[in-house]
């Protein structure tokens, strides 16, 4: 290049020193610099869209792409001239490999692979049609795209594969969140191409590719793109998206969402393209972290026996959202929880069609962290497909999840947060199924009182600032019905047994109370049982641990816990198992009756006004004045003023022969 500051190729300024133009991506030295390039970075990359475009004009030359257009020109290339073509070859359909195989061939080394991979998806009903593109992920039928896609839509999905053939597909799981579902086409087994997930995170300044079929199936596009910004949050028509990658180069049109986002070198499917801007910059969502997880839970399911039908006559597609813990510490009750929903959705079904709905149930994962239901708190609010919610299942992710809904009025059915704070701010919008912490806390000290005779009560708490709330709700209850507390004594995970057992009998009380975590609840009980000490001990649901059942054994007594259930209806488990095809964990009751108070709601406002959209505070006003519904696992009566279940009951289980049994 000698002296001159400017690329020989495409006229862009460089460095003297550089070896590639960092515009056009051509070498402009004979030689190759001392220092490595990186395997992911901006030089790299560019080599290897090169390489690619010099394989795709190969391969058009020699018709293999049939009406494929390719520009060869200046990096990057001008989206006006991007590829588009009609069908594609329709040789190359025989072979294929196991189910859940993905191919992982170099990009360059198979470019047909990925045309082929990517497929058209067309859904119809009452309320209009739509498309957008998917690709499959494994030779099992698995088709990556959109939430969006096929928002509202529970028929069968169109499908047309790269041939022209067109497929029925099901939609298993959808997070409109985090803005990508999965459809499984059973027809589209053994499909030879597939692409593979990658589990990194792109950097700025990176080459990728995206690929789509605009406008249907009829128009393939192959467009080079640059990375420019990543962890963006935004907001794009009505949605909420909290991490979002940004490329510039690559225009999205209509029917391009759902595409992948591929790295040049690997071939790996860096993102999902979603969206667009009039500035030339495309979005697409990373497939790493929950994304990934939750495409992997989707593929295990089952395909549905039936697509179902598309909604009739001037019946409306609405969302109803439950924001649980579907991983981490909770994840198993979040799951119960929401399969709960989902089977009043099915009771329901005949109901909320007579009125003018079709309900859909969108799944959100909060993890059971306050900041995580934020999150989706402010994307719901603003999806005006969305008519209420069910959540969280721990109090304080419940309560995130409350304030981040507070303006819009969307309302929320608690059916399991116990804490206090959820209801004082007096929030029109929520409801609370069970009974609150200190409700159960007063039950627990009338109990002691009443049941086990006790005059004088000690508490034992872990330190925590829970405990400490627990502790003086439980004092002010204690007052009420005469019951003396003598005194308080903190414990821990490591308790010394003997020393603990010294400071109880110091105080001489008639029965202990506990706050605290589970873990130290039991080894506090644990430390004064092995030491003599054979006092009641009341408590919360904290006393009941699994370590219970095998080191409790037949030998303790006198332990007794407060819970705002009395179990499981042996109807209900019947009920549960035989439509969803599994057992429910104890939790699923609870998702039903709060699915269904919202559900039952809506049903009466469809039967004044068939099929429109409530407005979110009537709706909220309708949840509120539920009264004497009965539920699974309660009745429901909700206080006008506060949205507390006044029909709430508290019921106690005792330790006995090795398991806890109901008493009252």
């Amino acid at each position: 290049m000698n002296n001159s500051s400017r690329c020989p190729y495409c006229g862009a300024a460089v460095s003297p020193s550089a070896n590639y133009c960092d515009s056009c991506g051509t070498p402009l030295k004979t030689a190759p610099s001392a220092a490595p390039a990186r395997r992911r970075g901006r030089t790299a990359g560019r080599v290897a869209v090169w390489v690619f475009a010099l394989v795709i004009v190969a391969l058009f030359g020699t018709g293999v792409l049939g009406g494929f257009r390719v520009h060869a020109g200046r990096w990057p290339w001008n989206p006006a001239e991007a590829a588009t073509a009609g069908p594609a070859d329709p040789n190359g359909t025989a072979g294929g490999t196991e189910p859940g195989d993905a191919r992982t061939e170099p990009l360059a080394a198979s470019p047909e692979q990925y045309l082929r991979a990517t497929v058209t998806i067309q859904v119809r009903g009452a309320q209009g049609s739509r498309v957008g593109t998917g690709f499959l992920i494994d030779t099992g039928g698995h088709i990556v795209t959109n939430a969006h896609v096929v928002d509202g839509y529970r028929e069968c999905v169109t499908v047309i594969d790269d041939n022209g053939t067109t497929h029925q597909g099901a939609v298993v799981g959808a997070d409109r969140n985090r803005d990508v579902a999965l459809i499984t086409v059973p027809t589209l087994a053994r499909w030879p191409d597939a692409l593979a997930l990658s589990d990194r995170s792109v950097e700025v300044g990176e080459q990728v590719f995206a690929w789509g079929r605009p406008k249907g199936s009829a128009n393939r596009t192959m467009l080079p793109a640059e990375i420019v910004e990543t962890g963006l949050s935004r907001r794009i028509e009505g949605r909420y998206y909290a991490d979002l990658v940004a490329f510039r180069g690559a225009e999205v049109t209509h029917g391009s969402s759902g595409g992948p986002l591929l790295d040049p070198e690997t071939g790996e499917v860096v993102g999902i393209v979603t969206a667009g801007s009039d500035k030339g910059i495309g979005y697409a969502i990373p497939v790493t972290g929950e994304v990934a997880r939750l495409i992997a839970r989707w593929a295990e399911l089952p395909a549905p026996a039936g697509c179902g039908t598309a909604p009739a006559g001037d019946v409306t597609p609405v969302v109803l959202a439950a924001v649980v813990p579907l991983s981490g510490t909770h994840g198993a009750w979040g799951i119960d929880l929401a399969s709960g929903v989902e089977l009043a959705l099915r009771d329901m079904e005949a109901d909320l069609l007579q009125a003018g709905y079709e309900v859909t149930l969108a799944r959100y994962d909060d993890q059971g962290l306050p900041e995580v239901a934020a999150e989706h708190a402010q994307s719901l609010a603003y999806d005006q497909d969305v008519i209420g919610v069910v959540g969280s299942f721990t109090s304080e992710a419940t309560l995130a999840l409350a304030a981040g809904l507070e303006e819009s009025r969307l309302v929320l059915v608690a059916p399991t947060a116990r804490g206090e704070d959820l209801m004082q701010a007096g929030w029109p919008h929520v409801n609370r199924l069970i009974a609150h912490q200190t409700r159960l806390d007063s039950a627990a000290a009338a109990f002691a009182r009443a049941e086990l005779d006790a005059r004088a009560i000690l508490l034992l708490l872990d330190g925590s600032e829970e405990a400490e709330r627990r502790a003086a709700s439980f004092t002010t209850a204690a007052e009420i019905v005469d019951l003396l507390v003598a005194g308080r004594v903190v414990v821990s995970a490591d308790v010394n047994g003997s020393a603990l057992a010294a400071a109880v009998r110091a105080y001489a009380p008639d029965a202990l109370f506990y706050a605290g975590n589970s873990q130290s609840g039991f080894q506090a009980v644990k430390a004064l049982r092995q030491a003599g000490v054979d006092l009641p001990i009341i408590g919360g649901v904290e006393l009941y641990n699994p370590a219970f059942e095998s080191t409790a054994g037949t030998g303790w007594r006198n332990i007794y816990f407060a819970h705002f259930t009395q179990g499981n209806d042996a109807r209900f488990l019947r009920h549960f198992e035989a439509i969803l095809g599994k057992p429910t964990r104890g939790y699923g009751m609870f998702g039903y009756d709060a699915a269904r108070v919202i559900l039952e709601a809506l049903v009466s406002y469809g039967e004044e006004h068939p099929g429109q959209v409530p407005d979110r505070a009537e709706l909220a006003a309708r949840v509120r004045a539920t009264r004497g519904l009965k539920g699974w696992s309660t009745q429901i009566s909700f206080d006008p003023a506060t949205g507390e279940n006044q029909a709430a009951r508290v019921h106690f289980f005792e330790w006995v022969d090795g398991r806890y049994e109901l008493q009252h």
